[in-house]
């Protein structure tokens, strides 16, 4: 048995009523598992609507949530052939991911460079996936397209920005909040609030990436070009300050227009979405889409790093949007 600290969700509710606790771990390892010292973990949207109760495949209470991490290899399995003792390395993990120490597949553990950033390297996983399959797998992005992105100063719109630059794409951000604009266009992306935004003549649009939900689609339906595409990833307006409120919620997704396939056909449009989960889920494509990330020149904004005990400000911290980028836990050492 090895001592841990976990952040544990054991009712849905506000940020301080997640619960920091120590625990004893099983540190016997299967053959093909290895034990990390975690050092960070990634703190994302997805984990503050799982913590109001509005995430359908979360697991039972009380769960640890939390899907990336970085740290130190301490302990290999018997089979582990490409990693060993004082690995630093990331991980996605399909929840689990706030503890101080985890056993993982060796697949998920992704070896970094001796030199790696571990914060960089916690920020990374999870708004790359979701940047890489909105931007490349669902809207198959090509130069000189226009793309929108709603949730620009976040974790995965930083990453989109780089994205789809690299691609010599034509990008605007929106914003809440006017301070974050010269953010956004310190990445040679255009920005807007969102209020700005909506009394724009904006539109031609190739590719829009949806964090919003409600009726922020209808709006942006509007303003795709032929063949567009819009991609939702979330409902954000939903949320009303980190608390369950469960009118928003229902306005949330009450007001979202229902793209029926004859309106596409006829607008020459297309609507959808996914659920970085189900692709948590393969771990063979999971590991294999870490590692191309382990050698990408993408760089996470770190917008703050908070003391695991100090969940609660973290998640406020996020939720509140008083954030640029990624929010952290660090794990004491």
């Amino acid at each position: 048995m090895i001592g841990a600290q976990k952040v544990t969700i054991k009712k849905y509710g506000a940020a301080e009523d997640m619960h920091f606790e120590n625990f004893e771990m099983d540190n016997q390892l299967s053959p093909g598992e290895v034990l990390v010292d975690v050092h960070y973990s990634g703190i994302n949207f997805a984990d503050i609507v799982m913590r109001l109760g509005f995430y359908k495949e979360a697991p039972p209470k009380p769960f640890v949530p939390g899907y990336e991490l970085s740290g130190i290899i301490i302990a290999v399995g018997s089979e582990v052939a490409d990693l060993k003792v004082g690995d630093k390395v990331m991980a996605g993990t399909r929840f689990g991911g706030y503890v101080s120490k985890v056993k993982l597949d060796q697949k998920l553990a992704i070896k970094l460079d001796e030199g790696a950033d571990l914060k960089q390297a916690a920020a990374l996983p999870v708004n790359f996936i979701t940047a890489h399959i909105a931007l490349n797998e669902f809207g198959r992005m090509r130069k000189g397209d226009r793309i929108l992105l709603d949730c620009a100063t976040g974790g995965v719109g930083v990453i989109a920005m780089q994205m789809a630059k690299s691609v010599g794409a034509e990008v605007v951000g929106l914003t809440s909040s006017p301070s974050k604009k010269e953010f956004i266009e310190s990445f040679g992306v255009t920005a807007y609030t969102h209020e700005e935004f909506s009394k724009t003549d904006e539109r031609e649009f190739d590719f829009v990436l949806n964090s919003r939900g409600g009726s922020s689609l209808k709006d942006q339906y509007d303003r795709l070009a032929k063949s567009g595409k819009i991609c939702c990833i979330g409902v954000q307006a939903a949320i009303d300050n980190g608390k369950t409120n469960i009118f928003k919620f229902l306005k949330t997704i009450l007001t979202m227009p229902r793209f029926g396939m004859v309106k596409n056909i006829m607008n020459s449009k297309m609507v959808g979405g996914f659920n970085a989960l189900k692709y948590f889920d393969d771990e063979k494509w999971l590991g294999e889409n870490l590692k191309v990330l382990a050698q990408a020149p993408y760089q996470a904004h770190i917008g703050g790093i908070f003391a695991a005990s100090d969940f609660a400000t973290a998640h406020e911290t996020l939720e509140q949007k008083k954030a640029k980028g990624k929010v952290l836990l660090e794990w004491k050492h």
